[in-house]
């Protein structure tokens, strides 16, 4: 279940059935360091095979990030009516939860992180193991956080993605960016030293930073002036 990337960084895949995404996983000497939690019964079982502390940084506020860390309760959305675990499974304990803003609502004991927070520890063999949790502009969700281990890789949740817009009476159902945001999240990816990108619910989840940039770039340079939404079709 357990993909590694290096020596003292893993991950689990994201899930179509039920929806999942991607839980990064960085082992510390002071804590086990954990970017989003899933909704899969084996991201639960993951979870308590842990030993030790655990600290947990969550990309944003969706479902199939967040699902092991919230309450749930017959009959809710997305729940399915033969899910006993989610409903009566014991809360995963951890020592830290790093959240956005807009994920109070949902995780209400987390630390708010609204600058970037640099933690230090070291790998299981005692290198230098630097994770700094950064804000990170998205047109998908708003509060979303992004982590960089050791300036070389940089979990994105799904912080790249556009907004879903529902059908009302007088609009169709679409997709768009907004134009501020992208612009931020192209300079925000600039100016962060990782130069791999690991991007939630993708086939390949590890991609070059310059080609997320590219194809952010390549989406931003569609506005239309005077416009603030960059809308594609869904």
């Amino acid at each position: 279940m357990l993909v590694k990337i290096n020596d003292y960084m893993s991950y689990i895949p994201a899930a179509e059935v039920p929806v999942s995404g991607d839980v990064g996983v960085i082992y510390g000497k002071k804590a086990t360091y954990l970017y989003d939690v899933g909704s899969t019964v084996e991201c639960l079982d993951f979870l308590y095979s842990l030993k030790g502390k655990i600290q947990i940084v969550i990309s944003h506020f969706h479902g199939d990030h967040t699902w092991w860390l919230t309450k749930h309760y017959k009959g809710e959305p997305g729940l399915k009516p033969d899910d006993e675990i989610s409903i009566s499974y014991e809360p995963v304990k951890y020592e830290k939860l790093f959240i956005g803003k807009s994920t109070e609502k949902y995780l209400p004991e987390g630390k708010i992180i609204t600058e970037p927070l640099v933690i230090e520890d070291e790998t299981l063999t005692g290198e230098p193991l630097k994770l700094e949790i950064i804000p990170m502009p998205s047109s998908h969700c708003k509060g979303s956080l992004a982590l960089s281990v050791n300036d070389e890789y940089l979990f994105m949740g799904d912080s790249t993605y556009c907004r879903y817009i529902a059908p009302k009476e007088d609009v169709e159902a679409h997709v768009e960016y907004n134009v501020q945001k992208l612009k931020e999240q192209i300079d925000t990816l600039k100016s962060i030293k990782a130069e791999k990108c690991l991007v939630s619910h993708e086939k390949r989840f590890e991609r070059p930073k310059k080609v997320v940039i590219r194809q952010l770039e390549s989406i931003y340079a569609r506005r239309v002036p005077g416009e603030n939404t960059i809308k594609l079709e869904k």
